[in-house]
């Protein structure tokens, strides 16, 4: 049975996923519009210090325009990239457990 998912491959997700956090440290908390407006826009707030402005911004074109806050798609866009570090280190943990 080929393994559809490589152990180099998982590494090298795991790899990306680290050095974007390196880059910007955990925590990435999404600070989103449409669940507790601000009157402003959507972001991922990095670090866990609300008063120091480390602050992440999306822009997501569509083929009829630009996706602007609060707009629901946007937020789930936003919630998704904010959670994916945290999520794919989970994951491959999980492989690496399941495969022993």
């Amino acid at each position: 049975m080929d393994d559809p998912l490589p152990d180099a491959s998982s590494n090298q997700i795991e790899q990306r996923a680290l050095r974007a956090l390196g880059a910007a440290p955990p925590p990435w908390i999404p600070e989103l519009e449409t669940r507790a407006p601000t009157g402003g826009c959507s972001f991922i707030r990095i670090g866990d210090d609300p008063v120091t402005d480390q602050e992440m911004y999306l822009e997501v074109q569509t083929g009829d325009g630009q996706l602007t806050s609060p707009d629901v798609q946007l937020d789930q866009i936003i919630d998704f990239v904010a959670r994916a570090p945290e999520d794919i280190m989970r994951l491959i943990a999980e492989v690496r457990c399941l495969r022993g």
